[in-house]
């Protein structure tokens, strides 16, 4: 009989772990790479959640702005002085 899937794929990592344990340098730089990428990831996320933030504040102060406007407009059509003193 031939090996099923699970045997190779045994093999297979039996074979990466003894070319890993008689190389240490390469297994040192597949982990400080995989350490590299969860930074990468955790450090998107963290940044996504404060450019949201960030952007909600940009959009409450778009609406002040507007309504400070619209307030400040009103102010001023009633401190009209009419022609004719």
């Amino acid at each position: 009989m031939s090996p099923g899937a699970v045997e190779e794929a045994g093999q297979t990592a039996r074979s990466i772990i003894t070319a890993l344990a008689s190389q240490p340098m390469s297994l040192a730089m597949i982990l400080s790479n995989i350490a590299l990428l969860a930074f990468v990831w955790y450090s998107d996320i963290e940044n996504n959640k404060a450019w949201r933030a960030e952007n909600e504040q940009r959009s409450a102060n778009a609406v002040q702005f507007v309504q400070f406007a619209k307030d400040t407009n009103a102010l001023l059509a009633k401190c009209v002085v009419p022609d004719g003193r």
